[in-house]
């Protein structure tokens, strides 16, 4: 990557690659070795724009890029920019019209857009971009702008935007869940970026996100430490390395990162005049499942109130959906079946298929406290209807159909059904056991985490909000198969390590079992967290 390198040397007396005055905090976003030529008032606000898209700031971005074009009108890479930011990769989601919209504000015919490139470079990526929103459903157009990108990162060795957007564009070309070769080939690429540019803030994201699962994730925790210290002025980037941390079980630090990003989107949204719909929820849910890993109840007890105030205010989809997803952690983490929480209800028929089964799940496990059959049936065949119509809006691959996915970020994947589906299961073993069938109860936990194994790590605070392998745990300990039931918990803490309800079942079957060795292993774990727990961090304070 020395070329680029040098070619952004040449080019920075006259545009300004690099801020030469210290960084102010809100600014301090990354830093990026840039050859595209813009006049030197349009320049800083397109490689603002871009650090901003490289770290997930979509909306500040696309301002940003509009600057640029205000301010330099030829210059091509200002519409592209803005392009990029109605596409979310990584998050399933593209708002075409406007992708395309901004695309053709540089001409109607490609013939003409191509003419305003000044290079090669710029022309290669204006045409990823007419691939990207161009003829055919989502999934193919990712596919070809990824085949594009692939040849782009060919013909330009050592340019290290074209080698990071090659990067997300592999992961943004998985269908559904996680591809590990995919994966792998990302992390392989940014990591070149890295050698070069240890605060390229695309590829400490991109890293991140290559690595989030347990099996990978200490390979990224040194990326994790620096990204919240070189993107320090995106809300995101504060929020990031707590994907590696949950996939490790460091609840301090996913606490202290998720703590760090849900104030910042505060003071954004204080700054800019905005609603509780910018705030980053997304922190907030984070930051919830931490304390509740840390064993502070009382913490995410006071954050569930808070985000019923937030929806009760503005009750956005975003909300609603975060407020059943944080209930149903909460919930069970707990067992605060009794509290007002346990409540807590909103409009369903607009959200994710997976994302109503957490809320039906939560009823059927009311009804079976109660010892409802009846209700707890009812509540199961609901579910299974919900989830059987979703299934026809799922095509063969797995993926949302074109009709259902036009203008929905909720459009279910194979995904969402099979999370659906295990929670499903497992009400139907908890039914089997009110009706006195120990049979039927063991065949259903057993599908349940046959299905779970079989389905790809969901990072973060699990949408199968009891994991199957807890629930056959705990019901293996009743029938006093503690051997069992230990290899059931071990199998948990390697689908999420630390868990505080695993390694508190890990405990007590190993202490039933007489395996003197896990038992100590388990308690050690515990004590770690209590203690960490107990000394909170100085400088932590939730807005």
């Amino acid at each position: 990557m020395k070329n680029t390198i040098v070619a952004c040397l040449f080019i920075l007396p006259l545009f300004g690659c690099h801020e030469t005055a210290k960084t102010p905090p809100g600014d301090q976003l990354g830093e990026l070795h840039l050859s595209f030529s813009a006049n030197p008032a349009a320049m800083p606000h397109f490689e603002k724009g871009l650090k901003l898209l490289h770290n997930f700031e979509y909306d500040d971005a696309c301002k940003e890029f509009l600057q640029a074009q205000a301010l330099d009108s030829n210059f091509v890479m200002a519409y592209w920019g803005e392009a990029m930011t109605y596409n979310h990769p990584l998050w399933r989601q593209q708002d075409y019209e406007k992708g395309w919209t901004a695309i053709v504000k540089l001409g109607e015919k490609p013939g003409i857009r191509a003419e305003k490139a000044k290079t090669e470079l710029e022309r290669d990526f204006l045409h990823a971009a007419e691939i990207l929103y161009g003829m055919g459903e989502k999934h193919q157009r990712d596919s070809a702008y990824s085949k594009q990108l692939e040849k782009m990162y060919g013909d330009y060795p050592g340019n290290e935007e074209v080698a990071a957007f090659y990067a997300l564009s592999l992961l943004g070309a998985v269908p559904v869940g996680r591809d590990q070769a995919a994966y792998e080939k990302g992390a392989a690429i940014v990591q070149g970026i890295l050698k070069e540019n240890p605060q390229h803030p695309g590829a400490l994201h991109y890293l991140i996100h290559s690595y989030d699962d347990p099996g990978h994730a200490p390979l990224a925790l040194q990326a994790a430490h620096s990204y919240s210290e070189v993107a320090a002025g995106a809300t995101h980037a504060l929020h990031m390395p707590s994907h590696i941390f949950v996939a490790v079980g460091l609840w301090d630090e996913v606490v202290s990162s998720n703590i760090a990003s849900w104030n910042a989107s505060v003071e954004r949204m204080k700054a800019k005049g905005l609603d509780n719909s910018d705030l980053s929820y997304h922190a907030l849910h984070w930051l919830m499942y931490g304390y509740l890993q840390q064993g502070k109840t009382e913490e995410a007890q006071k954050i569930m109130l808070d985000m019923r105030r937030y929806v009760d205010e503005l009750p956005s989809k975003n909300g609603r959906d975060y407020l059943l997803g944080m209930k149903g952690n909460y919930l069970v983490e707990t067992g605060d079946w009794d509290s007002e929480i346990a409540g807590y209800d909103c409009e369903q028929k607009d959200l994710n298929v997976a994302t109503r089964a957490i809320f039906s799940f939560l009823e059927g496990m009311k009804a079976f406290r109660a010892g409802d059959k009846n209700a707890l049936s009812a509540t199961i065949e609901e579910m299974a209807s919900e989830r059987k119509s979703a299934a026809n809006l799922v095509s063969g691959a797995g993926i949302a159909m074109c009709a259902a996915a036009k203008g929905s970020d909720n459009a279910p994947n194979q995904l969402d059904l099979d999370q659906a589906n295990v929670l499903e299961m497992e009400l139907r073993s908890l039914l089997a056991q009110l009706a006195g069938s120990t049979a039927d109860a063991e065949k259903w936990l057993r599908s349940a985490t046959v299905l779970q194994e079989s389905i790809s790590y969901s990072y973060g605070p699990p949408p199968i909000v009891k994991p199957s392998w807890e629930l056959y745990g705990e019901w293996l300990l009743e029938q006093n198969r503690a051997g069992e039931a230990l290899a059931q918990f071990d199998m948990a803490l390697q689908k999420g390590p630390n868990r505080l309800m695993a390694l508190s079942g890990k405990l007590k079957a190993a202490k039933m079992a007489g395996d003197e060795g896990k038992a100590g292993e388990a308690e050690k774990a515990l004590e770690d967290i209590r203690n960490k727990a107990a000394a909170k961090p100085k400088g932590e304070r939730i807005i």
